[in-house]
């Protein structure tokens, strides 16, 4: 069974807006404009405007400081998904990559709309 979606059923993705990126307990949430988010339980990574990665969770003991804020009102404007990941870029460059791993439960989901009660895809 495939770990992630297909990029198809993605494409309401593009275009999408983050509006704001809250860090909880339970993971990062980056929360769209328009309603909805993608709530990252597992490692992810942020590529930067410079080109330069940022890995979050991976195994690592503490996550690098973070630019992630540097999000906030950029659009998506490309999908890629493959076997492990997708991954999201926006109108500036910078992109995240949110991998799936089998095995380990929930790695993330994304909620469609702005209630619990919405649709929602897991990864």
């Amino acid at each position: 069974m495939p770990l992630l979606p297909p990029a198809n059923e993605l494409q309401f993705l593009l275009g999408k807006e983050i509006s704001s990126i809250i860090f909880g307990s339970s993971g990062v949430h980056f929360v769209w404009c328009d309603g909805g988010e993608i709530h990252a339980m597992r490692d992810f990574d942020h590529t930067d405007q410079g080109g330069v990665r940022h890995q979050f969770g991976n195994g690592m003991r503490f996550d690098p400081p973070s630019l992630l804020h540097r999000l906030v009102q950029r659009k998506v404007t490309a999908l890629d998904v493959n076997e492990n990941s997708f991954i999201l870029t926006f109108d500036d460059g910078q992109a995240l990559v949110f991998h799936a791993q089998a095995g380990n439960g929930e790695n993330g989901l994304i909620q469609l709309g702005s209630s619990l009660s919405d649709d929602y895809i897991v990864w």
